[in-house]
């Protein structure tokens, strides 16, 4: 892998020696730079679960994607830049106690002199800063204030992002080491079924220094760091494809879903 492209991508210049103080900067540096987005599967182009695939589709073609790629790419960065990380599977919580499938997300678990620390920068709106795993202590940034329970084999990821006036549970992930390989299925389902919201609609969203920045179908939201929402009609496909490249400097053809 070619490092010194992945930290062009981010524009990250610092150090890259495996701490935590270097770790939580890379980190929010990739969520700042690379957009969470669904777009392949309107083009339509399949998603592969490959690593120098997500490295030239992220990097060299200035692409972002969702969560089995950005994890799976930045699981390998880290790999290379000696962390101890590991893959893990998460379940995304939809209320009322009910996950979604089996491997459905995809998070990482990073080690550091013994301490363990919550890596995900595919979850889109989410802590942009690794979290402590093994404290029941709210923990605060400047996107919101997040929380991780463990219950035996079983740990539990609660957030309260800057437009939520409560905490919920966001999702519960497990401690088992995976393969980039065991999320094909997950995969496979979340580009392909109508019952996601993958293919019922496109996204593409993204960390800036004042807020989030996010493209849906119908409307480009930005959201300051203190709440404050504005929204900006899209008139037309021409106009989608504009804002997508302004805001994100993506340039690629897609497709409306028909299905919303």
């Amino acid at each position: 892998m070619n490092l010194q492209s992945y930290f062009e991508r981010i524009q990250y210049a610092g150090d890259t020696t495996p701490t935590l103080s270097n770790l939580r900067a890379i980190h929010r540096a990739h969520l700042m730079h690379i957009p969470f987005e669904n777009l392949n599967i309107h083009m339509p182009k399949p998603i592969i679960l490959d690593e120098s695939a997500l490295f030239t589709k992220i990097v060299e073609e200035n692409r972002g994607g969702f969560c089995f790629e950005q994890n799976g790419l930045f699981h390998a960065v880290l790999t290379e830049l000696g962390y101890d990380v590991q893959r893990l599977e998460a379940n995304v919580h939809h209320g009322n106690g009910k996950y979604g499938i089996s491997m459905d997300h995809m998070c990482l678990l990073v080690t550091i002199d013994g301490e363990r620390f919550l890596a995900d920068v595919g979850f889109g709106a989410s802590f942009i800063e690794p979290l402590a795993i093994d404290t029941e202590t709210v923990q605060e940034q400047s996107v919101g204030r997040f929380k991780i329970e463990i219950e035996g084999d079983t740990a539990y990821y609660y957030s309260q992002g800057i437009t939520d006036d409560s905490m919920s549970l966001s999702y519960r992930f497990f401690f088992t080491p995976h393969q980039l390989a065991d999320y094909e299925t997950a995969c496979h389902y979340m580009q392909t079924s109508p019952d996601t919201h993958f293919t019922q609609k496109r996204v593409c969203s993204r960390w800036s220094e004042q807020g989030r920045i996010t493209l849906s179908d119908d409307k480009l939201i930005i959201t300051s760091l203190d709440g404050q929402r504005t929204e900006t009609p899209i008139h037309d496909e021409t106009h989608w494809h504009e804002v997508l490249q302004n805001q994100f400097g993506i340039s690629i053809e897609t497709q409306r879903p028909t299905t919303h």
